[in-house]
């Protein structure tokens, strides 16, 4: 069996596959922020408690920030700030009974695997992953294989400064996430809650036109720069307000405002896993990295 860590920074989910890659069991965890201790001890007890029933051969992770996959150090651990700097692999070694390989790779690469493996991205050589959520994040694969940068930070797409003279140097974290756009909603709607996987329902409603045509061209801005500099095969795009069938067009609709598109343009789509991509895509990191520790 193959354990599958998808860390978030509210939930750590997981799955346990079997040889064939099927699910045997799934659920999630709280994630425990406040010291390594903490996160490390809610880990070790499902690792404890799965091992009653079944054999574990390998573990997987799917962890936020700047990862250096060889070593299994996270230079940047994201919102889990006891573990900049710590080696994630080592760290959960040292606190288990038994020895396993584990294997460890950013969170966005990971869904990139899932969707190159078993996902929209199948058969497809180079494309980017842009996930749209509390902030803005992505991977970038180029003949077959996941670009993580000199540092680990490639992909970092939510810290590009595209409306310097509008904005100053606020990233598109702040003006092309699911979190900007929903903050914007409520700036115009008061108090109301709407889920975001919703919002375009409302898009005919004053002054919510002009958020989401708004956000759709920051959104846009991101797609059309990361096409000239990458020249993918296409983009897909990830996060819950993926889930929604009119992100798509809302967003070419804005594409198609810019001049240039249309010598650039490539195809959108939207993920296939969705939720399950972190922990699927670190079940795919097992089967390529094979038996390095």
């Amino acid at each position: 069996m193959r354990l599958c860590l998808d860390v978030g920074g509210t939930y750590i989910k997981y799955g346990l596959f079997n040889t064939a890659g099927q699910w045997e069991i799934q659920g999630k965890v709280t994630t425990q922020r406040q010291s390594i201790d903490d996160f490390f001890d809610p880990i070790c007890q499902l690792i404890a408690e799965i091992e009653k029933t079944y054999q574990i051969t390998a573990i997987g992770l799917s962890f936020p920030g700047f990862i250096n996959q060889k070593t299994g150090e996270a230079v940047y651990s994201g919102a889990i700030a006891p573990l900049h700097g710590k080696n994630i692999c080592h760290e959960l070694s040292q606190r288990l009974v038994k020895t396993y390989p584990i294997f460890i790779e950013n969170d966005a690469n990971c869904a990139a695997l899932a969707e190159m493996y078993s996902g929209n991205a199948q058969e497809t050589e180079s494309f980017v992953l842009l996930t749209l959520g509390t902030g803005v994040g992505g991977a970038i694969v180029v003949d077959g294989q996941i670009l993580s940068g000199a540092h680990f930070r490639g992909g970092e797409f939510g810290m590009m400064v595209t409306d310097f003279h509008q904005n100053s140097y606020r990233s598109l974290h702040e003006l092309a996430s699911t979190s900007a756009l929903m903050t914007e909603y409520r700036r115009v709607k008061g108090d109301s809650f709407i889920q975001e996987e919703a919002i375009f329902s409302e898009i005919d409603q004053p002054g919510i036109h002009e958020v989401i045509e708004n956000w759709s061209h920051y959104v846009g801005i991101l797609i059309y720069n990361l096409s000239v500099t990458l020249d993918p095969q296409k983009i897909l795009i990830g996060g819950g307000i993926s889930q929604n069938d009119r992100l798509i067009p809302i967003i070419e609709k804005a594409l198609e405002q810019n001049p240039y598109w249309h010598d650039f343009k490539v195809p959108l789509v939207t993920c296939l896993h969705h939720n399950n991509s972190g922990v699927l895509g670190a079940l795919h990191l097992i089967e390529t990295q094979g038996g390095r520790k």
